[in-house]
């Protein structure tokens, strides 16, 4: 409790700080956030859970900061949990649209889509496809995030990301959490979305993460041999106005404490019934296959209608009704959702 309470003020005393500092350095400064809050009428499964109430699934404030037209700063935290608020920081230089560099904790883009580049706020279904998700933590991210450096950047239609991290998520730091491993261990991954022509935009991933007799937190010695990679095909307008289309398809393996294969995929869909008023449909897929066990997969149906409010071109907030439906296997275990999300965003 005293923790989290230390925990509170330093943010408060940092958000007090960010207009003054504004003020007597002449600082570009932004600061912004968002909220999501869902109401759920039934969330059940046949292993016995019906659940209905209130979720404050994010509460995030941040602040950037502009030192000059090179260097900028970035914090983010997170008050929807009862502790680690702080979920990024980190530090980037601006060399040329086509040469940025990060450092830092922060997403890294050697990933999905799904997680490594469509931030929460821009979700328009309640949750991201659970595939996704697990690839990120079966890769060693934790909420996708990692402490590394990476280099970004536009070159044209083409976006690039290339990093290199400790593979053992937020928080963890080499030197402290992270008390043996050799030069050069660690995540690396990259990823590359390029637009082909207008409304056509294809990209994809890889990563390993691959180390030896690294000692995490006091623990035995461990290998980590783990390996993605994934593609993905993005519509707009293309061929059929007002619909809007993706599919993303990823795979990988691990074989170090645990060994297995997996893979999964998305497919979703969007009609612009007005300009702020989209119908969406989305199904996704994930198989694990583990030696010697029967496959752990799941595969879920979410249908929603998604409604923006704007001032002017800008979006103030979105409001969301989703039903999704499911089946979890070995058991062909069902279960279902019906729920109702509102954001609120603030971001300059």
């Amino acid at each position: 409790m005293r923790h989290s309470l230390k925990i509170t003020i330093a943010v408060l005393a940092f958000f007090i700080f960010i207009p003054l500092s504004k003020t007597n350095a002449q600082l570009q400064v932004d600061v912004g956030g968002y909220g999501q809050t869902w109401v759920i009428f039934h969330d059940y499964s046949e292993t016995g859970k019906d659940v209905s109430g209130y979720r404050l699934r994010r509460g995030r404030l941040f602040a950037r900061s502009r030192v000059n037209e090179t260097f900028s700063a970035t914090a983010w935290f997170d008050f929807a949990g009862p502790d680690r608020n702080l979920i990024d920081f980190h530090l980037d230089a601006h060399i040329y649209p086509w040469l940025n560099i990060r450092v830092g904790q922060f997403i890294m883009a050697g990933q999905t889509f799904d997680t490594g580049r469509l931030v929460s706020s821009r979700l328009i279904f309640h949750e991201r496809p659970m595939f996704t998700t697990q690839l990120a933590s079966t890769m060693g991210y934790d909420a996708f995030r990692d402490i590394g450096v990476m280099f970004y950047g536009n070159y044209g239609p083409l976006w690039y990301g290339v990093h290199a991290g400790n593979g053992t998520g937020r928080f963890t730091q080499a030197g402290t959490h992270i008390t043996s491993r050799g030069f050069g261990e660690g995540l690396y991954g990259a990823r590359v979305d390029v637009e082909l022509i207008e409304g056509l935009t294809i990209g994809g991933h890889a990563s390993i993460n691959s180390q030896n007799d690294a000692e995490i937190r006091g623990a035995a010695p461990v290998d980590i041999k783990r390996r993605s990679w994934s593609a993905r095909l993005m519509t707009y307008g293309l061929g059929i106005e007002r619909v809007f289309t993706e599919f993303e398809y990823a795979a990988g393996d691990r074989k170090d404490d645990q060994n297995f294969t997996f893979n999964g995929f998305y497919a979703q869909a969007g009609f612009k019934v007005t300009s702020d008023w989209h119908l969406l449909a989305r199904y996704d897929q994930f198989n694990r296959n583990r030696k010697g066990l029967p496959e752990d997969s799941f595969d879920n149906i979410t249908l929603g209608s998604l409604y923006y409010f704007r001032t002017g071109n800008r979006e103030i907030a979105r409001f969301g009704l989703n039903y999704r439906i499911g089946k979890d296997n070995p058991g062909s275990i069902d279960n279902y959702i019906v729920l109702a999300w509102l954001q609120v965003r603030f971001i300059p």
